[in-house]
């Protein structure tokens, strides 16, 4: 065969090397093909039966195979760097800086929440400028409103609020606070049983199609990812945010398995998660997060993913 010769051509300028050969990628013809090649090279082969984090050796045959434990834990970066990804965009350090602050609005999120919608309203369209002034006046300014303004750093004047708002603390108002939530209960579990957990993050595949996504984690060798929606003032937001997720199973080829977190009312009727929602969700193996079940956030990861108290 003219690819077998010129496999033979290429390996001899590396015989003192050592190759790892993934014989899963490909067609049937492709695994069998390269088992033919390389069979005869002093090869072991082993075989991982996904998702588990163990492996055997199928060749040389042996009577009594055992299986073997994998200590080492992919963190994000390099699980996506397996599949020819680039990450970047990263911001730990704010979330976590933060932290305090995102829990006080999950905490008081019902008593806050029209004033969050204002905001939201006020600085959606100005989520990527580097800094924007703010000068608004907000209905119903009771105490606990003015205490979660004050914890921002605003200036209130009788109803009228203002603050030079940075590009962070804008994105912060419009549904960031959100996604460092989140973050920040995936991060409280890291070294429990979470491995590795990133925030806000670019990913571009090599042909420069890029996506972002709200956070990613990994646990046991495996990819988790959450997709996160506040304040959503219609269902079609949420058929986006599903949509996305089956996008980065379907257009980067991993194995996902994700969670759906959101505030927004839309999504749950009579009490409960809506047909359509419900049904798009399992199709893309998703987990969703009702508003009211936010506080309990850690709670649901802990059981969702068997990680003992």
């Amino acid at each position: 065969m003219i690819v077998t010769k010129k496999i033979s051509q290429w390996i001899e300028k590396y015989e003192d090397y050592n190759f790892t050969v993934n014989l899963t990628c490909g067609t049937k013809i492709m695994s069998i093909a390269t088992y033919e090649f390389f069979k005869d090279f002093g090869s072991k082969m082993i075989y991982i039966p996904f998702p588990k984090n163990e492996f055997f050796e199928v060749y040389p045959f042996k009577k009594h195979s055992q299986l073997n434990p994998i200590s080492l834990r992919l963190g994000v970066i390099e699980y996506l760097t397996a599949y020819s990804l680039k990450l970047t965009n990263e911001t730990k350090k704010e979330a976590e800086e933060r932290k305090e602050l995102t829990g006080w609005i999950v905490e008081n999120y019902k008593n806050i929440e029209t004033t969050l919608a204002e905001l939201y309203k006020k600085l959606g369209t100005f989520r990527n400028l580097e800094s924007f002034t703010l000068n608004i006046e907000i209905s119903d300014l009771n105490q606990l409103r003015k205490d979660f303004l004050n914890k921002i750093g605003f200036n209130i004047n009788g109803n009228t609020i203002s603050k030079n708002l940075s590009r962070s603390e804008i994105r912060y108002l419009t549904g960031g606070w959100l996604e460092e939530y989140v973050y920040n209960c995936v991060n409280s579990l890291k070294g429990k049983g979470i491995d590795d957990v990133v925030i806000n993050i670019e990913i571009e595949n090599p042909q420069s199609n890029r996506n972002e996504f709200d956070i990613m984690f990994t646990k046991d060798n495996a990819l988790y990812f959450v997709e996160c929606k506040s304040l959503s003032p219609e269902n079609e937001l949420t058929q986006i945010s599903l949509y996305k997720i089956g996008t980065l199973q379907k257009e980067f080829g991993l194995r996902v398995q994700s969670f759906y977190v959101t505030t927004s009312p839309h999504i749950i009727k009579n009490g409960q998660i809506r047909h359509y929602v419900k049904a798009r969700a399992e199709q893309f193996k998703t987990g969703i997060v009702k508003p009211d079940e936010l506080i309990n956030l850690e709670k649901i990861i802990r059981k969702t993913l068997k990680i003992p108290e």
